[in-house]
């Protein structure tokens, strides 16, 4: 019995990680959405919408809303992250990265990935963190329910331990996603 159990979790781990790759598969073979720019960005959208959006902007040479796309879904989903139960649900967003670098051309990755550390380079980074920060308080924290992380941890397989954090204080967990995560200025 107790070789069983040992074998249990990694065959759980497994199906969990092909399920969420699944679903990231299944939506990445759907048509795109439109590429947003930063000032369409709201409350409302998730990180999944963004991530899927993503590809689409550099793409469509938008490179720039790509990169905020990028990183305001960081930001959300770090939010998120802190109001889902599910641990195992927390690698959700990893696997929509995945997802969208896999939706691109090794050409066009590329051409995001040198845009967006050039971005984030020390010399540019504090003026483009200001600005986010700027619009990421201005928007408040998530307004939807993180279905897409919910659904894609253990809890959702096992009908236990999952649901949203009881007691979640949405206040606090923005200014933690704000001053830990974004490291927005004071």
């Amino acid at each position: 019995m107790k070789g069983r159990l040992c074998h249990a979790a990694p065959l759980g781990l497994l199906l969990l990680s092909l399920t969420t790759v699944a679903h990231a598969r299944q939506d990445s073979m759907k048509a795109p959405p439109a590429c947003l720019s930063r000032a369409e960005i709201t409350a409302a959208v998730t990180p999944a919408a963004m991530m899927a959006a993503l590809p689409r902007c550099v793409q469509e040479g938008r490179t720039q809303d790509a990169i905020d796309l990028y990183n305001i879904s960081g930001v959300f989903a770090h939010f998120d992250r802190q109001r889902v139960a599910d641990q195992s649900a927390h690698g959700a967003y990893q696997a929509m990265k995945m997802a969208a670098g896999s939706a691109m051309d090794e050409e066009t990755l590329a051409r995001f990935d040198t845009a967006l550390k050039a971005q984030l380079a020390p010399d540019k980074a504090p003026a483009y963190v200001a600005g986010i920060c700027t619009d990421v308080k201005r928007l408040g924290p998530p307004t939807y329910t993180p279905t897409y992380m919910l659904s894609h941890g253990m809890s959702n397989f096992t009908g236990t331990g999952g649901g949203l954090v009881p007691d979640f204080k949405p206040a606090e967990a923005w200014k933690t996603t704000l001053t830990q995560y974004l490291k927005c200025p004071a």
